[in-house]
């Protein structure tokens, strides 16, 4: 709890509880109406008086200039809070920055600011990543990778007792479309990486070659398709062989990819371990009435709350995604106990999911209202839409060795001959990461991501460089200065406006951690971590610590700026970002 919010509730409490409708005036409803001002010259907290006026009958103007009045003869020997004012109907607190700094900086010098909580609340699951098989991993598979890890973190951070689950689409058509291609159309040999890559090539060419054939060869060509998907569910030991052997290439890639953006999972969850399970599940609540046959397939009509009809199972006996969802949903409650699951699955879904929910409620599973889809929109090139079908995607491949040249030409050519190639390779797969996952978590989850590998690769603006950049220009400053950083300093010397603002930002972290968490958005944490950097390089210039007037200032400054440079480190891990240790 905000220890100025709280003090700020105890004064305005202690005052309307003797009021006539004291009932009403509880410190939690006084807390919640606390807000921060948009303009930080009228005061640090604000107040809105609106909500008391119906139960006082007085204008909210009158009853902020009454309050204000009445907390300025209380707060004489209150250390939190300096000053109190009007404006309107807003009552403005200002704090007292010094003491904010020392209750807050030495926290962070030890870490003990950073164990926010240590009491574990609900178990979460949270799905990410789902990539399928026999297709390449692209551009637009790591915003969702980003996300789920960020979450999986700020959730952690928070409390939460978190599994990180992936969902691997190892089954279904696009699998029985790729082996169709490799088995009867193919006449290249694997390459010897990234063999995964390889096999999305030839799903795009197999999707190519049914969108343009003739009408009669595309029906055969399907009907092999299906023979395929319907061999490799009933069995047949050919088929599932080589079906394990091209879905092991796809696995090796993304264990890989995994790998290079430091993201565990602690279970992965297969579409082909639920496949029968699915089958059964649909069959069995269908003999109970559930759902309903037609002309073989197997469905539930779900108009009444505008989810239209959804189709179970199809009348070839082929499973869907909605069989093997329905049976994942359980599977997870199921194996771990779980308090909620969270689906990190692109906005094209939201009927999807919510047809899968809502049928889940139907079949009488009561945790069909702890499952919570988090949508998120595309991630588009300049001339439009990725496809994995079309073939017209950036490959993780392209996109790694692309941003590693950039790096390495723009940022690193200088240290080639100084550093050796270990550290160059890993400040270059860092700075990479800091791009690629900013660039995909800065942008709120309901707005499309236009990918520009030239824009979030540069020093300036809005991007992961800029922040690791920052972090790094922090650290590099008690390289300059021969003061040893203690948190034993003077705090009333942190009067600079600059320095004020970094000690409220520094301040707000855990808050803003919260928020993000209660959200859904990790875009909440790296807007604040954005501002938080853009404060420090405007003190940076105008709070100079190795030019400071004394060596008290320079001892304060440098202990200011390296608790910046922690706060920063630790959003930056949360979002899943390590930053380089010089660049």
């Amino acid at each position: 709890m905000d220890i100025f919010k709280k003090k700020i509730t105890a004064l305005l409490y202690d005052i309307l509880k003797s009021s006539q409708h004291s009932d009403n005036f509880t410190k939690e409803f006084i807390y919640e109406l606390i807000t921060i001002p948009p303009n930080l010259d009228m005061g640090d907290y604000s107040f809105p008086c609106f909500k008391l006026a119906k139960f006082l009958r007085k204008k909210p103007d009158a009853i902020a200039k009454d309050l204000a009045d009445h907390i300025n003869k209380l707060i004489t020997e209150v250390k939190e809070i300096v000053a109190v004012n009007s404006i309107g109907p807003y009552i403005n607190f200002k704090i007292s920055y010094q003491y904010m700094a020392s209750i807050t900086l030495p926290k962070v010098l030890s870490g003990e600011y950073f164990n926010y909580h240590s009491k574990k609340k609900k178990k979460v699951m949270i799905e990410y990543s789902q990539p399928n098989t026999h297709k390449g991993f692209h551009v637009g598979h790591i915003r969702n990778v980003a996300l789920g890890d960020c979450l999986c973190n700020i959730f952690k951070y928070n409390g939460y007792d978190v599994i990180a689950a992936n969902y691997i689409g190892d089954a279904g058509a696009h699998v029985a479309k790729c082996l169709w291609y490799y088995m009867n159309r193919n006449s290249e040999s694997p390459p010897a990486a990234m063999k995964g890559e390889w096999l999305g090539a030839l799903y795009s060419k197999a999707t190519n070659l049914l969108n343009n054939s003739a009408p009669d060869e595309k029906k055969l060509y399907e009907k092999e398709i299906s023979n395929i998907l319907k061999g490799l569910e009933n069995g047949d030991l050919k088929l599932k062989n080589i079906w394990e052997k091209t879905k092991n290439w796809s696995l090796e890639d993304f264990n890989k990819i995994y790998d290079w953006l430091n993201t565990k999972f602690d279970r992965v969850f297969y579409e082909s371990e639920v496949d029968n399970e699915g089958k059964h599940l649909i069959l069995e609540y269908c003999n109970k009435g559930v759902f309903e046959k037609s002309q073989g397939a197997i469905g539930i009509d779900l108009n009444d709350v505008d989810l239209g009809y959804f189709l179970l199972l199809k009348s070839d006996g082929n499973t869907l995604y909605s069989t093997k969802d329905i049976a994942l949903a359980i599977k997870k409650f199921k194996e771990y106990e779980i308090d909620q699951s969270i689906y990190i699955v692109g906005a094209e879904q939201i009927l999807h999911l919510k047809q899968v929910f809502e049928t889940l409620k139907r079949m009488g599973y009561d945790k069909a209202s702890d499952c919570f889809h988090l949508p998120y929109s595309l991630v588009k090139i300049p001339s439009g839409k990725m496809s994995s079908r079309v073939g017209n995607v950036i490959l993780f491949t392209q996109l790694r060795d692309n941003m590693s040249k950039f790096i390495n030409e723009n940022y690193l050519s200088k240290f080639k001959t100084i550093w050796n190639k270990d550290e160059i390779e890993e400040t270059t797969r860092r700075i990479s990461i800091a791009a690629i996952k900013y660039g995909m978590l800065k942008t709120d989850t309901n707005q499309d991501i236009i990918f520009s590998i030239d824009d979030w690769l540069v020093s300036e603006g809005n991007t992961g460089v800029y922040l690791v950049y920052a972090y790094v220009r922090i650290m590099s400053i008690g390289e300059k200065i021969k003061g040893e950083l203690s948190s034993d300093v003077d705090y009333k010397l942190l009067s600079d406006p600059n320095e004020k603002i970094l000690i409220r930002y520094i301040y707000d972290f855990n808050e803003i951690v919260t928020l993000a968490c209660e959200q859904y958005k990790p875009s909440v944490l790296t807007n604040y971590l954005f501002n938080l950097a853009k404060a420090f390089n405007r003190a940076y210039k105008e709070c100079s610590v190795k030019n400071a007037e004394s060596m008290e200032l320079q001892a304060a400054r440098w202990f200011l700026f390296y608790c910046v440079g922690q706060v920063l480190k630790k959003g930056l891990k949360l979002s899943g970002i390590i930053p380089p240790n010089r660049m």
